[in-house]
């Protein structure tokens, strides 16, 4: 991890945004992998068989997350565990997590796909109107 501010100071404009929209894609791939493994996480009830009353606790002080973080990664997760292609969305950077978390109650097998190719790329107040 490069943190080191003063070397950062030194990069070009355009190198120091290439290595944002770098550093961005690698965030989208491994926030997607995370969701894919919570989801395995919950199959398994490993958060039980450690103790914790509920998948929200456990991660949550295992991981870390905050509040919103943990609320937006369980949906994308039981969305994602149902629905496979939100992986692919969720890493290639076409939804976020918010945009899983509002559509995900509404989403079934028929209509997954449509909803899902209808979201990519919108904001939360376009999300809301789908």
């Amino acid at each position: 991890m490069n943190t080191d501010l003063s070397s950062l100071a030194r990069l070009s404009d355009s190198e120091l945004v290439a290595r944002v929209k770098n550093l961005a894609g690698r965030e989208r791939e491994t926030m997607a992998e995370i969701i894919a493994h919570l989801g395995e996480i919950e199959a398994r009830d490993l958060y039980a068989r450690a103790g914790y009353k509920s998948l929200f606790e456990y991660i949550r002080e295992t991981f870390r997350f905050s509040e919103q973080e943990t609320y937006n990664r369980i949906a994308a997760a039981r969305a994602a565990r149902r629905f496979p292609v939100t992986l692919e969305l969720l890493a290639d950077g076409s939804i976020n997590l918010t945009t899983v978390r509002l559509l995900a109650p509404h989403l079934t097998e028929e209509n997954h796909r449509s909803v899902l190719e209808a979201a990519r790329g919108k904001r939360t107040h376009e999300i809301e109107k789908i």
